[in-house]
C-alpha cells in the first residue's frame, strides 16, 4: 500500500486526539506528494507568474507550517477534510506570495526590459498583472464562500472529487451537491469563465 494511500493518511488522522505534535508531522510527511501535486496544480493554474520566482517546494514548505499550526487548534475527521484544509492554507501562501511580490514592484521600478518583472506588460497574457489580479480575486472569492458551498467548491474544483463522492462523504443528496456547486461557481467565477472553466 502507498505511504500516502487514503487508508494510511486516514488511520494517521483517527490516530490524532491521543497521538500529539508526532502523528501531525508523520501525516504531513507521508501526504507530502499528494501536496506537491495540489500545490503544483494550483500554482500551475492560477497563478503562473509566481513561478518566476516560487517553485512548488517552497509553496509547499510554507503552507507546511501553516498547516502545523492548524492542525494544532483543529483536528481534521477525514482524509478530504485534511486535503481541505490543505487547499486552503495553500491558497492563503500563494495569495501572500503575490501581495509579496506586488509590494516589491512597487518598491522597486523594474523597467519594462527585464524579462523577470512577472509585471511587464510585454510578458504573455498569462503572467500579465491583470490576470494575476483576476486570479487573487477569485481565490479570495473562495474564502468567502458559505460553508457548505466552500466545502463543495474545495473538494470538486481542487482535489477534483466526483459531486457523487462528495455527497456521500457530506452526507447530501446529489441534488443538494449539485445546486451548492453552480451556487459557489455563480460566486466565485464572475469575470473569469474563459481563464477557469
Amino acid at each position: 500500500m502507498p505511504d500516502d494511500s487514503s487508508v494510511v493518511l486516514q488511520k494517521l488522522i483517527d490516530r490524532f486526539p491521543d497521538g500529539g505534535p508526532e502523528v501531525r508531522r508523520e501525516l504531513l510527511e507521508h501526504a507530502m506528494e499528494r501536496l506537491r501535486r495540489l500545490t503544483g496544480k494550483m500554482l500551475g493554474q492560477s497563478f503562473p507568474s509566481l513561478q518566476l520566482h516560487h517553485d512548488v517546494d517552497s509553496v509547499v514548505h510554507e503552507t507546511w507550517m501553516r498547516l502545523l499550526t492548524a492542525l494544532d487548534e483543529t483536528e481534521p475527521k477525514t482524509v478530504q477534510d485534511f486535503f481541505r484544509l490543505a487547499a486552503h492554507k495553500i491558497r492563503q501562501v500563494l495569495l501572500n506570495m503575490v501581495v509579496r511580490r506586488q509590494r516589491l514592484n512597487r518598491e522597486h521600478s523594474f523597467p519594462s526590459t527585464d524579462s523577470s518583472n512577472p509585471f511587464d506588460p510585454t510578458l504573455p497574457s498569462s503572467q500579465d498583472p491583470g490576470k494575476l489580479l483576476m486570479w487573487s480575486e477569485f481565490h479570495q472569492r473562495v474564502e468567502n464562500l458559505e460553508a457548505e458551498e466552500r466545502q463543495v467548491f474545495e473538494m470538486h474544483y481542487y482535489l477534483d472529487i466526483p459531486q457523487i463522492q462528495i455527497a456521500n462523504v457530506l452526507n447530501l443528496h446529489r441534488r443538494q451537491v449539485s445546486r451548492l456547486w453552480l451556487k459557489a461557481v455563480d460566486q466565485v467565477m464572475i469575470g473569469t469563465e474563459d481563464e477557469v472553466l
